[in-house]
């Protein structure tokens, strides 16, 4: 037996050298969305996937195009419940993954490769609709899983908004990919063009950056050298993020911190070539629903 997560995801592996997280506001429980996506975790089932089958799902699952789907129509039988459930969840105004930020590195990641293999159920599940005749039910499971994949990068690290980006890349593919194929109602691409709005700008990567960081803080507050450093990095970081000028002060505060703290430190060229593949694809989407 392979998990479905057996798809994978190299941003995620190559730019991470720690994974903390971030604490959340607080949020009524029956507000909360990820209750029910954690919920949505607890109904997956994983199936027999061989690597060939891993290798064509990774060159199909973001489009809409004709695939044989007929091969993986038990896998998604097994989970439509917990699919269910996770578009139930996208209803909900607020997302607290309700972790212990207070482990800091050691924070338990678990719910982000759960939403990894559960977000790309979903695209194969709205591509099992959509050439069963079922247009519509697939047009909500994209627009679903739009906001599920958003609602993954909320409060989190840069691991959970790495994937968050991994999915909302794929979801947008596959959206593109409907509308080019022009046989949406003005209805459906409405709800479309709904549910891309309300991404904005997607994910909040200076904030996501900026808690990464800051959990090195407690490793190294009995060392000034260090502490300095590293305050120095943070905020350059977040100015990168926010504007690509400040590249050249961040990478000098990279270069001429001690090397024990440099090594840690995500690469910032390669998150921003995330950052950018996302805000490339966002306005993509935009102009096709134009």
């Amino acid at each position: 037996m392979r998990p479905i997560n057996v798809i994978g995801s190299t941003a995620v592996i190559v730019l991470l050298a720690v994974v903390p997280a971030m604490s959340q506001r607080t949020v009524s429980l029956a507000d909360n969305a990820a209750l029910r996506y954690w919920a949505a975790f607890s109904q997956l089932q994983d199936a027999a996937i061989s690597e060939q089958e891993a290798n064509e799902l990774n060159s199909v699952l973001g489009g809409m195009g004709r695939f044989d789907i007929s091969r993986y129509t038990e896998l998604i039988q097994k989970n439509t419940l917990a699919l269910e459930i996770m578009a139930r969840g996208t209803s909900l105004p607020n997302c607290d993954w309700g972790l212990d930020y207070g482990l800091g590195a050691d924070i338990p990641v678990d719910y982000a490769r759960k939403a990894l293999a559960l977000g790309r159920l979903n695209i194969l599940y709205a591509m099992h609709l959509y050439h069963s005749g079922k247009k519509d039910e697939a047009i909500s499971a994209l627009a679903a899983g739009l906001r599920f994949s958003q609602d993954l990068g909320k409060g989190g690290s840069l691991f959970a908004t790495l994937a968050a980006k991994d999915l909302l890349v794929t979801h947008l593919n596959a959206v593109n990919d409907a509308l080019r194929m022009g046989q949406l109602s003005i209805s459906e691409r409405s709800r479309l063009q709904k549910a891309v709005t309300m991404l904005g700008d997607g994910l909040d990567w200076p904030g996501a950056a900026e808690k990464d960081l800051e959990a090195l803080e407690v490793h190294y507050s009995a060392d000034s050298r260090v502490s300095v450093s590293l305050r120095s990095i943070v905020l350059s970081y977040t100015a990168f993020l926010n504007d690509q000028s400040h590249l050249p002060s961040l990478m000098d505060a990279i270069n001429h911190a001690p090397p024990e703290l440099a090594q840690l430190i995500p690469n910032p060229k390669r998150v921003e070539e995330q950052k950018q593949e996302l805000s490339d694809k966002l306005q993509q989407t935009r102009k096709l629903l134009q």
